[in-house]
């Protein structure tokens, strides 16, 4: 029961991109926290008073109690949510509209998650199943002879495993890997390198 519990959360974990969200609430005409630090893939939910909004500024609105908007994320009067799509890496700024200039703002520093940037190359290669119990499938093409390592990796980036050593590879790729026994549940990284370029899968361990 234990772990079929465990498999469901993870799962879900998963499922949601391992999306954290973050509330923001107010007091009388302050945000709070006024300052919060996130994971890229994570997101905001704002839980504020009918009589605010929140708009994103640039940093020199921000820093004159200014309301001009930049594009960037809005959040309605009355809250709402601002998805991981509208927070890139990079420090987002923002306001209340009618209340910036008595200074009701906020900023949103969103960080690469453990400063490892997983690339958009990830799609390029499949590991299934995944979530991963015991054993686990990665396969990829390549139209050129590369030089390739995969490792498993933790959240720190810590490596945990080295899947495959270093060697020349080309065409379809497919191997089928056993995990350690007594291997921690959690999320881990598939640091896959290519002639020096490290491309990520997020893989989850139950």
């Amino acid at each position: 029961m234990k772990r079929l519990i465990l498999t469901l959360l993870l799962c879900s974990f998963f499922l949601n991109g391992f999306c954290t969200t973050w509330n923001i609430s107010n007091v009388d005409n302050s945000f709070t926290p006024d300052s919060l630090t996130i994971d890229e893939g994570d997101e905001l939910s704002f839980n504020i008073q009918s009589i605010h909004n929140a708009v994103e500024v640039s940093q020199t609105v921000w820093n004159t109690n200014g309301n001009s908007p930049v594009i960037g994320f809005t959040v309605p009067y009355g809250g709402g949510i601002v998805s991981a799509s509208q927070l890139t890496i990079g420090t987002h700024f923002y306001v209340c509209t009618p209340h910036a200039f008595m200074g009701m703002k906020g900023k949103i520093i969103v960080q690469a998650i453990s400063g490892i940037d997983v690339t958009k190359n990830e799609k390029d290669m499949q590991v299934y199943p995944n979530p991963v119990e015991d054993k686990f499938s990665i396969q990829f093409y390549l139209t050129e002879s590369k030089m390739l390592v995969i490792e498993l990796v933790d959240i720190q980036g810590k490596l945990a495993k080295v899947l495959v050593p270093k060697t020349r590879v080309s065409g379809t790729f497919l191997r089928s890997f056993d995990l350690e026994k007594g291997m921690a549940s959690g999320i881990y990284l598939i640091r896959m390198t290519l002639d020096n370029s490290p491309f990520f899968k997020k893989v989850v361990v139950l």
